[in-house]
């Protein structure tokens, strides 16, 4: 199993062990003496093994025994193999990883957080951010579709009702004055103000009644043409509607 440890870092305690007899390879050794220069470290790009720096092993039980590494034996990334072998006992080998601080905190100590701060874009290096904290984004300026102008600040959003066009079939519901349910068999009138202008009856034509109170009728180029439209339909019996639209460019 191997052994997670945490960069420069003191009081770390590994387990060592079983060691048996070299003998019989099987009765525990539960009385070696083990010093440090017994505990050998192979650490990463190393081309020689490094005596673990201070202190030796203490036996726990069953020819288990723990050492104790600190920041010198744990200053390198990595891979670490620790390498124990003592008169009267077969050699014992394990192996260990160490972590980065804050990647040792954030899979086993559970104090810290991974770090997946964003670099690259498909392999171009992120601008750096005005503000921190929030990503740099460029704006496709524009009056298309997804574009932005920045003149006007608005974003074009494709509709299907555009300015100074004329629209076929425009659906709208009658509601009855008195329940609010919607209203059948209605005579619909219907009106619109151009930008703010008095309502007037304009080219609104073709006044028909669908089903279930949905009636339709039909939009001239004319009463499209503006930035902001009121259409207004009335019956008698019937709640007034108003129906604000503004028509795409």
């Amino acid at each position: 199993m191997t052994i997670y440890l945490k960069q420069s870092t003191a009081s770390q305690e590994v387990l060592l062990g079983p060691f048996v007899d070299s003998t019989d390879g099987n009765t525990a050794e539960t009385g070696l003496t083990i010093a440090n220069t017994d505990i050998k470290l192979h650490k990463t790009g190393a081309t020689t093994l490094a005596s673990k720096n201070s202190g030796g092993a203490t036996h726990i039980s069953n020819g288990n025994y723990y050492a104790v590494l600190d920041a010198t034996d744990t200053d390198t990334l990595g891979p670490l193999a620790i390498v124990v072998q003592v008169s009267g006992a077969l050699a014992v080998r394990h192996q260990a990883v160490v972590l980065a601080a804050n990647v040792y905190d954030s899979l086993i100590g559970g104090g810290d957080l991974l770090d997946v701060s964003v670099t690259q874009w498909t392999g171009t290096n992120v601008a750096s951010p005005d503000t921190a904290g929030y990503p740099k984004v460029t704006v496709k300026s524009g009056t298309g579709t997804g574009e932005i102008s920045l003149s006007s600040g608005r974003v074009a959003v494709q509709a299907g009702i555009k300015k100074n066009v004329a629209l076929a079939n425009f659906p709208f519901l009658m509601t009855d004055s008195t329940n609010h349910n919607p209203a059948t068999g209605l005579t619909v009138t219907g009106t619109r103000s151009i930008d703010g202008a008095a309502f007037g009856a304009g080219t609104i034509a073709n006044m028909t009644e669908v089903a279930s109170g949905v009636y339709q009728c039909d939009l001239g180029a004319g009463d499209l043409n503006g930035d902001t439209i009121i259409l207004r339909f009335t019956a008698t019996g019937a709640d007034d509607l108003l129906i604000t639209i503004v028509p795409m460019a």
